[in-house]
């Protein structure tokens, strides 16, 4: 079995008591008293003090609780709490219980301990004389509240071959031997984890038995598996010494029935074609039994962070690569992929084509991590294209200004996001993350900002001139900062809309700045030239509301059988679904810009003071960056200085089924 809990978690460094003696007395004395005390007075006082860890250690309540929500999300918040305050004052009956058991008499003793019929029987087969005597055994023990009993085990059963205990060596020494006397006097063996493992072989290669304790935080050391269905690092040792000697492997549950009492049972193990079929068996056992009630929920020791500790620098937005056995946990669990459970929530921009720049590095995310569940949380009117993107489990709408803003953040603690992304660059978003107590905020921070809020923040180097890279790539030096290690995914969205030949799409407004807008007078050209062209059928104007009074003097004139003015008519659905329509779209630069070459249609767009090579169309869809004769790069120039002529050619080269630009091919155009 393990270190005791009473060392674990309540007692003091060896350097804070320079007298172990000292402190061994105390430890006997207290146990003395504690046997002594009625049992109820004793189980009170556990009760209290689990009370009190409850109210003065928030961090650790927080943390339990989450990991509650973790294992049991379809249960409430109040189930949770109460399994909380369970495993709280179980954590003490755990501390007090070997202090305590040293001074119970024999027959009390065995009242602390029942081994179930089922386990009589197996045992029979290992005793003297039984069937398989000769046999090595690997017992796995979880941490329970009662796993201190399992050592008066060789003591009840006799004839038994003798059994090694791999165990945790305490701090204070006098302690330890005291502790490893108790824990021995009933027949048990007890090696250090520092030193003992050739021991535990040696006892193997006997046809001995040997027991080890299971945890699910062995970090670089461990095996990766999945365990109530999220990513556990867990020991890996039982099943490659079961396997070394082809033992019999069993899980040893030492199921509490009331205060200090428990029952012993065992359950097989087959061995499996792998180590790690044994490491994966026994945390489905386990599982089971945590699953089974409320009473059996409690039984373990919740106060621990189990799961998903790959949240190390670097390492967050990938799995590990070493003794990653997710292939074969989904194989024996029957599942195709690793279920998404690890709440991964993503503050999106706040401008549409801000948004859809993002979603290449939403993709390699989603694809370092399938076993994130992604939450995307951004204005309501994004819903639409959230659906459409094809990375989100989850949408929450942003709620309306005013008085319950925040408050509604706060009340998402009790979701227990994992990781919460900000792509955002404002104190409100990082006060919204925060509020919810998401326990890892990430975030960019630009040369002579700070962003106090976050847990860990991606600095911008000061040698990245933004002006002279794409605000996706910007992004995606974030994510990689984080352990992202995928590529982009730049591939348009599939859609299922179909064409509409001959169609031309045209977005002549833009929200945010009028510098971006190509002249009206110059819009008119455009729809006179496509109208004098075979290859144009019908030219349709999209845009906001806001944009209609630019639309309508656009239009105005031209046969409203051939012009169609849908600006401010369609919502964010339908405007994706007629840009997927259109074979080309001319544009400012816009947010339409962005949605279109997304959804696969071929965009020409006009640039003068922005700058394409920052905020221009990032997929693999062709698209034709227009900008003025003599413009840098980066843009600068009047906008009015392309001319429709060059627009126009473009265009009708889109339509062209011969034209290079229909081959898929990016043709920036500054000449």
């Amino acid at each position: 079995m393990n270190s005791c809990m009473i060392c674990k978690e309540t007692l003091p460094k060896s350097g804070l008591f320079p007298f172990n003696a000292d402190l061994l007395l105390i430890l006997k004395v207290f146990g003395r008293i504690m046997a002594a005390l009625p049992q109820w007075v004793v189980a009170t006082l556990c009760r209290f003090l689990g009370l009190l860890v409850s109210v003065l250690m928030p961090v650790r309540r927080r943390t339990t609780l989450r990991s509650l929500s973790y294992a049991y999300p379809d249960q409430t918040h109040a189930w949770r709490g109460r399994v909380f305050r369970s495993t709280c004052a179980r954590l003490f009956e755990l501390a007090l219980f070997r202090p305590a058991a040293a001074f119970f008499s024999p027959a009390r003793l065995e009242q602390s301990l029942v081994i179930s019929p089922e386990a009589e029987r197996i045992i029979a087969a290992y005793q003297a004389g039984g069937a398989l005597h000769g046999r090595p055994v690997v017992i796995l023990l979880p941490h329970m509240t009662m796993s201190e009993a399992a050592t008066m085990l060789p003591g009840r059963v006799k004839g038994l071959k003798p059994i090694h205990v791999i165990f945790r060596p305490l701090n204070q020494a006098s302690i330890n031997r005291w502790v490893t006397r108790e824990r021995e006097k009933f027949g048990a063996k007890l090696l250090s984890r520092r030193s003992g493992y050739n021991d535990a072989m040696a006892a193997l290669r006997r046809g001995e038995i040997v027991t080890v304790l299971f945890d699910q935080d062995a970090s670089k050391k461990g095996t990766t598996i999945t365990f109530m269905d999220r990513i556990v690092s867990a020991t890996d040792l039982p099943g490659l010494m079961a396997h070394r000697f082809r033992a019999d492997v069993f899980v040893m549950l030492v199921e509490r029935q009331s205060f200090w009492k428990a029952k012993l049972t065992l359950t097989s193990i087959p061995l499996g074609d792998e180590p790690v079929d044994v490491t994966i068996a026994a945390h489905d056992a386990l599982e089971r039994y945590l699953r089974r009630d409320q009473q059996t929920a409690s039984d373990w020791l919740w106060l621990h962070d189990r799961w998903d500790h790959f949240y190390a620098p670097g390492k967050r937005f990938r799995l590990p690569e070493k003794r990653n056995q997710l292939a074969r946990s989904n194989e024996l669990h029957g599942y195709d992929e690793v279920p998404r459970k690890v709440r991964f929530w993503v503050r999106l921009p706040n401008w549409l084509g801000d948004v859809v720049m993002a979603l290449p590095v939403l993709r390699a995310i989603r694809a370092g991590r399938p076993d994130f569940e992604f939450t995307l949380i951004g204005k309501a009117a994004f819903q639409p294209l959230v659906e459409r993107l094809g990375v989100a489990d989850h949408f929450i709408p942003l709620p309306k200004q005013g008085a319950g803003y925040f408050r509604t953040f706060y009340a998402m603690r009790r979701d227990y996001p994992d990781t919460y992304l900000l792509l955002t660059n404002s104190f409100r978003s990082d006060l919204e993350a925060f509020l919810t107590a998401c326990p890892r905020r990430y975030g960019m921070v630009r040369p002579g900002k700070r962003r106090p809020l976050l847990t860990q923040a991606f600095a911008l180097p000061a040698t990245v001139d933004e002006t002279q890279i794409h605000q996706t790539s910007v992004w995606e030096q974030m994510a990689r900062f984080y352990g992202l290690r995928e590529p982009l995914d730049v591939r348009p969205v599939q859609t299922s809309v179909p064409q509409r030949p001959g169609c031309v799409g045209l977005i002549c407004g833009t929200e945010n700045f009028p510098g971006k807008r190509w002249p009206i007078t110059h819009w008119r050209g455009l729809v006179q030239g496509l109208l004098e062209s075979d290859l144009v059928t019908e030219i349709v104007l999209y845009g906001t509301p806001a944009d209609r009074a630019i639309t309508n003097q656009v239009c105005d004139g031209f046969d409203t059988a051939r012009v169609h003015n849908r600006a401010g008519e369609t919502n964010l659905a339908e405007f994706c679904d007629e840009l997927a329509a259109c074979p080309v779209v001319c544009c400012n630069d816009t947010g339409g810009m962005h949605l279109a070459n997304m959804l696969g249609t071929a965009v020409v767009a006009v640039f003068g003071p922005t700058n394409p090579v920052r905020t221009g169309p990032i997929f693999s869809t062709p698209h034709w960056i227009l900008q003025p004769e003599g413009c840098p790069a980066t843009g600068g120039l009047p906008i009015e200085q392309v001319s429709v002529e060059r627009c126009l050619e473009a265009l009708l080269g889109a339509l062209s089924p011969d034209d290079t630009f229909n081959r898929g091919l990016s043709l920036p155009d500054t000449a």
